[in-house]
């Protein structure tokens, strides 16, 4: 079986021009003789489903799309869509062989309901469809793998067609760029089947995708690999009977994560101010390291002639030479630089304010996106500034130890940025932080506090046995809360670069109550082996007068382990989490070893 990945860059619901090059790419596989043409899962509809008042028209322009591929493809395609039910998001991927149409995913769910299986056990049905001499599965989501591997599926090959886009916390979303670090090599060996990764290209709603599709034998052995960041047509021949070696496998790259979490920000950032219709940015540069930090990045996304700087002269030689610095390093023209003095003026909140106005008229009178310098750690623990023009915070979900490291990454690509010491980490004020040594150590534990909490679901008393210093874990996270009211009322948008945002992990607003470390035995593991104990000493309890002592004793068992169920269920099963949701951390199937940052994971595998 031959099989080919269109790696391509679209507009989510731009169906004229994303069917036109789908016909193109159609044409280019079949003279290469491919039996399959796999279209990646954003390339139609994205990955966010419009709203519930569209929802009517989008399908009906997506039904009218199809059919003309139906009519137009050379070779038979996988095009995933991209549906909505019960409020959820809902991918599936048609089949489309000249004009015969098959919604592979709500197929194999009407066969499941059709078979009438009852069992509690049984997986929600997934494709296992007869094609071109293979057996082939659809997977959608981690879980679906895990389905895979788990239950008796009996498929030679599984496409799978990922919606996550890249979050540093998840090195498996960088597709074929990660393997040494990613779970597919295992979902390989585990189902015994070749995994056809389709890695969507792009930036659609906040989040970044990165290519590089991929092509695994069931052995674990790189078949074929397209490059990160780029479109491609990949190409691989897949045998369902080799047992292996490869004739010529691939090796896979060393995962590098900060430098493909750059790449992630320069495409977001230069999708942002594509969408906003803007001319370039314009940057306020006040010699901290997050400023000169976007600014570079800016420069790097869209060229140095579409972007403006805002130099401010704030009164430290330091900072105001390391502005300099950079705008020449960066070759910005001079007249793409403006300079504001704000060295006299002793009120700081007013001269901040000064400069965001001034931000302001440059981005209207240049029609520029004007950025912001605000990273995941200072947005989280810091106070919202009063006055901001930006409409974009490219660093926004980036924690403050991860800026550093892409400071570090950048500089090494060429030095930019100036080594001074005003590129120090501030550091956030959380209650008890002088316990700990040095800027970078208060910084990063911080950070490791914040990602424990927001991206795992780990517990404050989780996240202090790991690494100690209780009361200052309590604080970090007291306040992250304190801070959500200011949060929830910034307007500008950031590049997703995490699994969970600080919008999508918000509390509920106005809530009193806070968390605080527990010992082990108040914790409800401690409390279910107490009462665990209970019910074994039951068992010798005298039995009341008249009662039958067999009764007696089985009826207290049975509403104990009810209750142990109950509270186990409830905390492990997401009682706490939104009605309807399963909220387990993360995306699943990962765990805080499998990357969480650029720096080394805290937790053990316990």
């Amino acid at each position: 079986m031959r099989i080919a990945i269109a790696q391509m860059e679209t507009r989510a619901g731009d169906f004229e021009e994303t069917a036109r090059r789908m016909v193109e790419r159609s044409r280019r596989a079949a003279e290469q003789g491919v039996d399959l043409l796999v279209f990646p899962a954003a390339t139609l509809c994205g990955v966010t489903p419009v709203s519930r008042s569209d929802r009517e028209g989008f399908l009906l322009d997506l039904a009218g799309c199809v059919m003309g591929l139906a009519e137009e493809l050379v070779c038979p395609c996988l095009v995933p869509v991209l549906t909505e039910t019960d409020g959820a998001a809902l991918p599936d991927a048609l089949l489309v062989d000249g004009e015969d149409i098959r919604p592979v995913g709500l197929a194999a769910r009407l066969e499941a309901l059709a078979a009438g299986d009852k069992d509690d056990d049984s997986p929600t049905g997934l494709p296992e469809l007869e094609f071109a001499g293979a057996r082939l599965g659809v997977a959608f989501t981690y879980e679906d793998l895990d389905t895979y591997d788990e239950y008796d599926y009996d498929v030679d090959v599984i496409v799978f067609l990922s919606g996550y886009g890249f979050a540093v916390d998840d090195p498996s979303s960088a597709m074929g760029s990660s393997l040494t670090e990613g779970r597919f090599p295992a979902d390989a060996e585990a189902t015994g089947a070749w995994i056809v990764g389709a890695a969507s290209l792009g930036c659609y709603d906040g989040q970044v995708f990165t290519g590089s599709s991929f092509v695994l034998a069931p052995w674990g052995e790189l078949a074929a690999q397209a490059p990160a960041f780029e479109e491609a047509l990949l190409v691989c021949d897949v045998d369902p009977s080799a047992e292996g070696p490869l004739a010529a496998p691939l090796t896979p790259e060393v995962y590098d994560a900060p430098l493909t979490a750059w790449g992630a920000l320069t495409t977001g950032l230069a999708a942002a101010v594509r969408r906003a219709g803007a001319e370039g940015a314009c940057v306020a540069l006040d010699g901290s390291l997050n400023a000169l930090l976007v600014a570079t990045l800016a420069v790097d996304a869209l060229g140095p002639a579409r972007v403006r700087a805002l130099v401010l002269l704030t009164g430290d030689p330091t900072r105001d030479a390391a502005s300099e610095v950079l705008v020449r390093a960066l070759r910005l023209a001079e007249g793409s630089v403006e300079r504001l003095d704000l060295s006299g003026e002793k009120d700081l909140v007013l001269a901040r304010g000064l400069a965001e106005a001034h931000l302001a008229a440059l981005a209207a009178r240049e029609g520029c996106l004007p950025l912001g310098s605000l990273d995941k750690t200072g947005r989280a623990l810091e106070p919202a500034p009063p006055v901001s023009a930006a409409r974009l915070q490219p660093l926004g979900d980036v924690y403050r130890s991860d800026v550093a490291a892409l400071a570090r990454l950048r500089n090494t690509i060429s030095p930019v940025m100036p080594t001074l010491a005003s590129l120090e980490l501030p550091v956030p004020e959380v209650v008890g932080l002088d316990e700990l040594s040095g800027a970078e150590a208060r910084v990063e534990f911080c950070d490791l506090v914040l990602s424990g909490y927001l991206e795992w679901d780990l517990s404050v008393s989780d996240i202090a046995a790991e690494r100690g210093h209780d009361g200052l874990v309590a604080a970090v996270v007291s306040s992250l809360r304190a801070h959500e009211p200011a949060r929830a009322g910034q307007t500008a948008g950031s590049i997703t670069l995490s699994s969970r945002t600080l919008e999508e992990a918000r509390g509920p607003l106005g809530l009193a109550w806070d968390d605080r470390v527990r010992p082990a035995s108040e914790r409800l593991s401690g409390r279910l082996a107490s009462l665990a104990s209970e019910v074994a000493e039951s068992s010798s309890d005298e039995p009341e007068e008249g009662a039958d002592p067999a009764d007696s004793g089985e009826n207290r068992e049975r509403d104990v382990r009810d209750l142990l169920g109950y509270l186990r269920d409830f905390s492990l099963g997401g009682g706490f989490a939104p009605l309807g949701g399963t909220d387990q951390g993360g995306r699943g199937g990962e765990g805080p070893l499998s990357g969480g940052s650029f720096w080394e994971s805290p937790f053990s595998e316990n």
